[in-house]
């Protein structure tokens, strides 16, 4: 009988280390529902992931936290951070145990604003490195951002960090589309997509454009692998050189035929024809870079045109998901919830119906920031409320 591993699950007390063995505790800021911590255990720094205290007990979030163990347990690579084990840790409950990682984020590197073109360029090489690797594992990060992307202190070594959303084709639960808002694709996660935004902050050279555009590019006209995407970045970065290459050639050859001239009046015709060759080699080469200039041109407008139309539809999303939330709040003082919040005396006849009405709003609500915010305002004051004030 054919033995078939599990993929992702509910956790089981029996894989889950018992471990009391952490000191110095200190709390890194985080979003979400991801709680990190800084702990110290045998004169070595680690990196604890667990769920903040809402969460800690919902299964769907310790599922999620498993997946993330499982999936990048797996990724053995220098430049992803590494993860040792799944431990239940006293006051924190099940955290992930990874290696501490000095540096500071893509975000935070980029803003100091003063490294070279050939520093950018080695960073953007890395993290082709990185997700080559993770793509070559049928992986995906599904949440590619500078604030992922840890560079150490020297600028020489990179770290790919937070797999939370990621996920597998082995996987089976937790297939949502997952992202963030500037870096994810229109149709939803793609790795390829969040690079090419990355990749253009890099501001790695005017011809580096063309392969960025095609990264962000609809997704059918999108590159599929990363190895592509490195073949040809390094391809824009070498055009310069062979263009000087070409130069250098040229002038060599042009010298060594007026030094010809000097000594034989067959030499002096043999240089005339010499040059005029390379006079109409020169007029077709102008010709033809004229032409591939103007192409370019016409790409990097529509580039910005693109750019254009991204910033205007955020800007129109902003302004619904605001005009949303008025239409909420008007229609929760409609029913006179923030008075019935005030006087409360926690009878269930008034309770179970605010929580039927909160609940109709966040299933009609599509907007997954809408639904957040009638969690944050309406939903879960209410049961803190109902949590602090004795039934009658």
């Amino acid at each position: 009988m054919a033995y078939t591993e599990p993929t992702s699950a509910f956790i089981k007390p029996d894989n889950i280390i018992q471990t009391t063995h952490f000191t110095d505790f200190s709390t890194v800021p985080s979003r979400g529902y991801s709680l990190l911590v800084r702990a110290k255990r045998h004169g070595r720094w680690w990196m604890l992931k667990g769920l903040k205290e809402p969460y800690r007990n919902d299964t769907v979030y310790q599922v999620l936290l498993q997946k993330e163990y499982e999936i990048t347990s797996q990724l053995q690579h220098p430049m992803v951070a590494s993860v040792f084990s799944l431990e239940e840790v006293e006051g924190l409950g099940l955290c992930i145990v990874m290696e501490w990682i000095e540096g500071q984020t893509l975000k935070e590197w980029l803003a100091q604003g003063k490294h070279t073109l050939k520093q950018r360029r080695h960073v953007a090489d890395m993290l082709l490195e990185v997700l080559a690797y993770v793509q070559s594992r049928q992986t995906q990060h599904r949440d590619l951002k500078p604030s992922n992307i840890i560079i150490t202190h020297d600028g020489l070594h990179l770290k790919l960090i937070d797999f939370g959303l990621s996920d597998t084709d082995s996987h089976a639960v937790l297939k949502a589309p997952a992202g963030t808002e500037g870096y994810m694709a229109p149709e939803g996660s793609s790795d390829i997509y969040s690079l090419g935004c990355i990749l253009r902050e890099l501001h790695l050279g005017w011809w580096s454009r063309m392969v960025i555009r095609k990264c962000c590019a609809p997704s059918n006209q999108r590159y599929t692998d990363v190895e592509t995407i490195k073949r040809d970045l390094h391809r824009c970065w070498q055009w310069p050189r062979r263009m000087l290459l070409l130069i250098c050639f040229v002038a060599l050859a042009t010298g060594l035929s007026q030094l010809n001239r000097m000594y034989t009046q067959q030499g002096q015709q043999t240089v005339s024809d010499s040059l005029k060759v390379l006079k109409e080699e020169s007029h077709a080469k102008t010709t033809i870079e004229q032409a591939t200039t103007d192409s370019l041109q016409l790409q990097i407008n529509h580039i910005h045109e693109q750019q254009q139309a991204e910033q205007n539809t955020l800007q129109k999303h902003q302004d619904y998901i605001a005009a949303a939330k008025r239409k909420i709040d008007q229609q929760m003082a409609a029913y006179g919830i923030q008075q019935m919040f005030d006087t409360v005396t926690c009878q269930r006849n008034i309770t179970i119906p605010f929580l039927r009405i909160t609940d109709t709003l966040i299933k009609e609500t599509k907007e997954p920031e809408l639904k957040e915010y009638i969690q944050d305002r309406y939903r879960k004051p209410w049961i803190k409320r109902m949590k602090e004030l004795p039934f009658d």
